[in-house]
């Protein structure tokens, strides 16, 4: 089965999409992590998610052999929107400041000489550096979507930066006969294009040359017992976590309601930490929800389906009350474990990160990593701080 890097998960929604599954899986990455912050070997790879916008897929075209751009709609199974001159851009509906990007992405993307086909993010034109002092640094800023990047003065890549006219970081290559059968490997690109000034090819592959990155022995004792707190509560909420990863209305609809329950306390700038309290507030999101969906549609038969499913969850949830509480602390659980991973590979930053605000600038971590392991990959984002960000602050492009 073809696979697209369209979408990436956070780790802790694993257990929301997958179920018991999805939990062995992420205690298995978060092992996995533990063993790469302490020892010199780990069969796992970690990546650094540059804030970078639009999403940008590039490279030959093997049913064409021509040089192409566009964004994630070019694998569309119907009308794919693949560019190979500027006129395909108006053609495929695109406008303002994207059709901009793309026209700039088609201009200096085919100075590379790419290897098959990449994806990245972009990071700037020529038009979005600017030079500034932010938290008393020299530096070029630019803010291609939510953080506000500051390349220091007399850094490792300010040279590179401040030569080149467009920026982007590649994270992903795709292989397959055709794009609608093209297979995503995340991790590392190098070797799949050739370098040249005009365009800053920014790094993703995580690397720690100072040794910063690794645990202490006080703070793998204090990560391991994270990750078995999270193991003891996922064994309790099995058989519930089984139910919310089976798929349509059979299952009440728990999977996509418990993620939307869990974002309004991301969107709200609030930590999911008593468990107790979050737990018991489910149901009434639930209903209300549920209430909202039954009174928009006008068919008594689609009606009575949605009530019919409203009943069942009510149900369900005050039969397995003990499985949902064990449910929640499962989450914050791995979310805790998380971002103790998090904090520790933050140490290592080479380019200043920031949000911009009413007053100015404040300090920021990047946005965070993918952690990828046995051909699959999850996110590690500290919700808190970056995805409200990102849900909140107005962006530079449309």
């Amino acid at each position: 089965m073809a696979t697209k890097n369209t979408h990436l998960e956070h780790l802790e929604d694993d257990i929301l999409n997958q179920g018991s599954k999805g939990g062995k899986n992420a205690i298995a990455f978060l092992k996995e992590l533990g063993k790469m912050l302490t020892e010199p070997k780990s069969a796992i790879t970690v990546t650094t998610k540059w804030d970078g916008a639009p999403a940008i897929v590039c490279g030959i075209n093997p049913e064409t052999e021509a040089f192409f751009v566009g964004t994630k709609s070019v694998f569309n199974k119907n009308n794919p929107k693949i560019i190979y001159v500027e006129s395909d851009i108006e053609f495929h509906g695109y406008g303002g400041e994207l059709a901009k990007k793309l026209k700039l992405a088609l201009k200096y993307l085919s100075t590379l000489k790419i290897k098959g086909v990449l994806q990245g993010d972009m990071l700037f034109s020529n038009g979005d550096k600017v030079r500034k002092r932010i938290d008393g640094k020299s530096c070029i800023a630019f803010t291609p979507n939510t953080i506000t990047y500051c390349v220091e003065k007399g850094s490792d890549i300010y040279k590179e930066v401040n030569d080149a006219e467009f920026g982007i970081v590649f994270h992903t290559k795709y292989s397959g006969s055709d794009m609608a059968s093209m297979n995503a490997v995340l991790g590392d690109v190098s070797g799949s294009f050739t370098k040249t000034t005009k365009v800053f090819s920014g790094t993703a592959t995580f690397k720690d040359v100072s040794g910063q990155s690794t645990f202490t022995a006080k703070e793998k004792t204090a990560f391991n017992a994270q990750v078995n707190k999270a193991h003891g509560s996922l064994k309790q909420a099995s058989k519930f976590l089984d139910i919310l990863g089976g798929t349509g209305d059979g299952r009440f609809l728990f999977s996509a309601l418990f993620k939307q329950y869990f974002n309004s306390y991301v969107r709200g700038g609030k930590a999911i930490a008593n468990v107790q309290k979050v737990a018991a507030g489910f149901e009434g999101f639930y209903v209300t929800l549920l209430d909202k969906q039954i009174s928009s549609v006008k068919q008594p038969t689609t009606k009575k389906k949605y009530e019919k499913i409203k009943a069942d969850g009510q149900k369900c949830l005050k039969q397995n009350a003990r499985a949902v509480y064990m449910t929640v602390a499962s989450y914050m659980n791995l979310i805790s474990a998380k971002n103790i991973v998090i904090r520790k590979l933050n140490a290592v930053k080479s380019v200043g990160t920031y949000l911009k605000t009413d007053t100015g600038f404040k300090v920021t971590s990047p946005e965070g990593f993918v952690a990828i392991r046995a051909g699959k990959a999850l996110k590690l984002v500290d919700r808190i701080e970056f995805s409200r960000a990102n849900f909140t602050i107005e962006k530079n492009w449309g």
